[in-house]
C-alpha cells in the first residue's frame, strides 16, 4: 500500500487474509449515534455512520417542544400532510440513500418519531397542572395522541418501511422550566425519571401509545416505546407492559444487570447501554471495548449520548464529536473520527462473536463470560464532569490494548474458518423485517440471555486467544 503526500510517499507492506465467511449486512448489535441536530447535508452524516456499521439517530424536537424544520408531517385541519416529511426521510427509511455503500440498500435500523408530549397536540392547551399524569389531561389530548400514533403506524405500513424500528421517545425535562415555564414543554422528568410521578407520567404516555397501536388495526406496526433511564431500581413494575427499547445508563446497568435481564426475559425488552465516548487524549479503544463488554453483558447495542461535532470541534478536544463537519467551512462531506472507527471495530467484533454463538449453539451468556475473562473486560465507571443535566458517565477500559483485540479476532476467525461450510446461518438481526408480531407490539429481541451458571462449562469450547 502506498500513501502519497504533498512532498513524500510511504510504502507499506500489507498482508491480507480473506476469511471464508461474511459479516451480515443487517446488524445484530447496534451502536446508535444519538444527536440533537444535523447540518443541511444531513444525509451525508447518515451515510458516513452507515458505512461504519453504526446508526445516526437525530432527535427531531427541542426541550421547548418546538419541532425542527420538516421533522414532522404538517398538520392541516386535523390531517397529516406527508409530502415534505417523506421527501426528506423516505430514502433513509427505504434504503435507497445507501444503495452504493457496503451494506447496500439497508435502511436506518432506528429512527425517532416526532411524537412526544407537545406533538401532535400542544400540551399547554390541555394540561391542568396536576401532579399525576392520569389526572392532568383532557380526554381530547389523549385521543389526539392516540390517533397520531395510529396515523404514523398506518403511513409507515403504507410506505413499506418495515425494516426500521420507529421510536416513540420522551426526552424533555421539567428542569428547563426553571427560568420560564415556557422554556420547557414537559411538566415531568420524562428523560432520566427521578421521582415516581415521573415514572407514572411515562407509563401514562406508554399506555396511550399502546392504545394508538391498537387503533391502527395493523397486525405488525414496527413502532417501539423507548425510555432512557438511569435509575432502573426505582421503576418497580410501572414499565412492564409498555417498554420495548430500554436505554439504560451503563454504570447503573451493570449494578442492576440482573433486573434488566429479568425484564428482558419476561417482557421481551431490548437493552441498550448508554454513556459517553472516551476523551480524545486517552486510548481510542474505549468504544470497541464498550461494544464487546455490552454484548457480553446481554445488551443489544450501545448509545453515546451526543456524537455530532461542529466547526469548533476542530480547534478543541471535543470529547463528544464522533463525526466532524468538513474542514472547509462546513462545505463537503463530514469526516469520521478515530473513535468512530473504534465503534466500527467493536461492532464487527461483536458480529464475530454472534456468528460463533450461532454456529456452535452456545448460549450468549456463556460466550460472554469467556470473552470477559479472555480480554479482562473489567471497566471502571467514571464521571465525565458534565454539569446541568444528568452525567451519562463513561466506562473506561484502561487495560485493553490493540494487540488484545487483534489476537482475539484472529483466534475467533480461525475457528470460524475451520468450520467452513458449517457457518451457514447468521445471527438474528436486531431489527428484522416485520413479518409476524408478538402479542405486545412491533419489536423482536436478539434473544433471551439467561444468566444460568449451572450450565456445563466443560462442554463450552474455549475462545481464549
Amino acid at each position: 500500500m502506498i500513501l502519497t503526500g504533498p512532498k513524500s510517499t510511504l510504502a507499506l507492506d500489507v498482508k491480507l487474509t480473506v476469511w471464508p465467511f461474511e459479516l451480515p449486512d443487517r446488524l445484530s448489535f447496534i451502536p446508535e449515534l444519538n444527536c440533537y441536530s444535523l447540518p443541511e447535508n444531513a444525509t451525508d452524516y447518515y451515510r458516513l455512520a452507515h458505512r461504519h456499521r453504526t446508526v445516526v439517530n437525530r432527535l427531531p424536537y427541542s426541550q421547548s417542544g418546538k419541532m425542527d424544520r420538516d421533522c414532522a408531517p404538517e398538520v392541516r385541519g386535523g390531517q397529516f400532510d406527508w409530502k415534505k416529511y417523506d421527501a426528506r426521510f423516505g430514502p433513509l427509511l427505504d434504503g435507497s440513500a445507501f444503495q452504493d455503500l457496503p451494506r447496500r440498500g439497508i435502511p436506518l435500523e432506528t429512527f425517532y418519531l416526532p411524537i412526544h408530549e407537545n406533538w401532535p397536540t400542544a400540551i399547554t392547551d390541555h394540561y391542568n397542572g396536576s401532579y399525576w399524569a392520569d389526572q392532568a389531561f383532557s380526554a381530547e389530548y389523549r385521543e389526539k395522541f392516540r390517533d397520531g400514533v395510529a396515523e404514523f403506524a398506518r403511513h409507515i405500513a403504507k410506505r413499506g418501511w418495515n425494516r426500521t424500528q420507529f421510536q416513540v421517545y420522551f426526552n424533555n425535562k421539567i428542569n428547563y422550566k426553571k427560568s420560564d415555564w415556557k422554556d420547557g414543554s414537559s411538566p415531568w422528568l420524562l428523560d432520566e425519571p427521578a421521582h415516581f410521578q415521573d415514572f407514572w407520567a411515562i407509563r401514562w404516555f406508554g399506555m396511550a401509545f399502546r392504545d394508538g397501536l391498537a387503533a391502527s388495526q395493523l397486525e405488525n406496526p414496527p413502532l417501539v416505546f423507548r425510555i432512557d433511564i438511569s435509575r432502573p431500581q426505582w421503576q418497580r413494575d410501572s414499565f412492564n407492559e409498555i417498554l420495548d427499547y430500554n436505554v439504560c445508563a451503563s454504570g447503573p446497568g451493570r449494578v442492576y444487570r440482573r433486573l434488566l435481564q429479568d425484564n428482558r426475559s419476561r417482557f421481551g425488552q431490548q437493552i441498550i447501554d448508554y454513556g459517553t465516548s472516551n476523551p480524545i487524549e486517552v486510548s481510542n479503544l474505549q468504544p470497541a471495548g464498550w461494544c464487546l463488554d455490552a454484548w457480553c453483558n446481554g445488551a443489544d447495542g450501545v448509545l453515546p449520548w451526543q456524537t455530532m461535532g461542529n466547526s469548533k470541534s476542530w480547534e478543541t478536544a471535543d470529547q463528544l464529536a464522533l463525526l466532524y463537519p468538513a474542514m472547509s467551512r462546513g462545505k463537503g462531506e463530514p469526516v469520521p473520527s478515530v473513535r468512530l472507527k473504534s465503534y466500527l471495530r467493536g461492532q464487527q467484533d461483536v458480529e464475530y462473536l454472534a456468528l460463533w454463538a450461532t454456529m456452535t449453539g452456545e448460549p450468549r451468556w456463556a460466550v460472554g463470560q469467556q470473552v470477559i475473562a479472555a480480554l479482562k473486560l473489567r471497566p471502571e465507571a467514571r464521571s465525565t464532569g458534565h454539569v446541568g443535566d444528568e452525567d451519562a458517565g463513561l466506562l473506561a477500559y484502561d487495560s485493553l490494548r490493540p494487540q488484545h483485540l487483534t489476537t482475539f479476532r484472529i483466534a475467533i476467525a480461525r475457528q470460524l474458518a475451520e468450520r467452513g461450510d458449517k457457518v451457514k446461518s447468521t445471527p438474528r438481526a436486531l431489527v428484522p423485517e416485520r413479518k409476524s408480531r408478538s402479542s405486545r407490539g412491533g419489536y423482536v429481541t436478539v434473544g433471551v440471555v439467561p444468566w444460568d451458571n449451572s450450565a456445563d462449562a466443560k462442554s463450552q469450547k474455549r475462545l481464549d486467544p
